[in-house]
């Protein structure tokens, strides 16, 4: 059963946000668009490892979408913080860890009541770092930290340009989606996959492609204000 969409927006100066339960909505929204990408995912990661990503992420993003119906949440901070938990725990192994301490970013962010283009910049940036300290992937690695590096480039230029959140996301998923793409042609360089060499090197890494995927989902099911 999916999360209710509410449809009235909040404005900060020119700036379109979004409250708790519509962030709530949005979030859940682009965690069932990841889980729709299971088999997509699952043969993209046939070329580089056990052929499951698809299905560990959509474990967790299940999980997240679980745990987001349920909970009492006082900041948009805790949505992105539950459902970095959730995925930490559903999923396991070394993707749910780094998904997990992605998401969680936002707890190390100043508390909100809504979610805007800065604040959102906060919380990616804040979850890049923490990737940081579990991973020593570099953009180019064919790795996950492909597509989030544009994604925050393109949401900081969005930032500094008073764009709205509407324009934000669409500038944010677009940069993921070519930094995804990016990787087929790649040589991996962690995990599994680096010991595959140029067999894996014309696959799309599935990690980036899930970390575009979501974003996306963000622009795709932002309301309408």
């Amino acid at each position: 059963m999916p999360v209710v969409l509410f449809h009235q927006t909040l404005t900060r100066g020119d700036e379109m946000s979004i409250n708790i339960e519509q962030t709530r909505s949005l979030v859940a929204r682009a965690l069932e668009d990841l889980a729709a990408k299971r088999d997509d995912l699952n043969e993209l990661d046939r070329g580089l490892g056990d052929g499951d990503h698809g299905t560990t992420i959509a474990r967790g993003a299940k999980a997240a979408t679980d745990a987001l119906r349920e909970a009492n949440l006082g900041s948009v901070n805790e949505v992105f913080t539950l459902t970095g938990r959730a995925m930490m725990r559903s999923m396991g192994g070394a993707s749910g860890v780094l998904f997990g301490v992605f998401f969680q970013g936002a707890k190390a962010c100043a508390a909100s009541p809504v979610l805007d283009t800065r604040t959102l910049h906060a919380f990616l940036k804040s979850g890049l770092e923490a990737l940081k300290q579990k991973t020593k992937a570099e953009p180019g690695d064919k790795t996950m930290l492909d597509a989030v590096v544009p994604a925050i480039t393109a949401l900081e230029q969005a930032n500094q340009a008073s764009a709205t959140l509407g324009t934000a996301l669409e500038q944010t998923a677009a940069a993921a989606e070519r930094g995804a793409r990016s990787t087929a042609g790649l040589l991996p360089r962690f995990g599994r996959a680096r010991t595959l060499g140029e067999r894996a090197a014309a696959v799309q890494d599935p990690g980036a492609t899930s970390v575009s995927v979501f974003l996306r989902g963000l622009a795709d099911h932002l309301p309408e204000g």
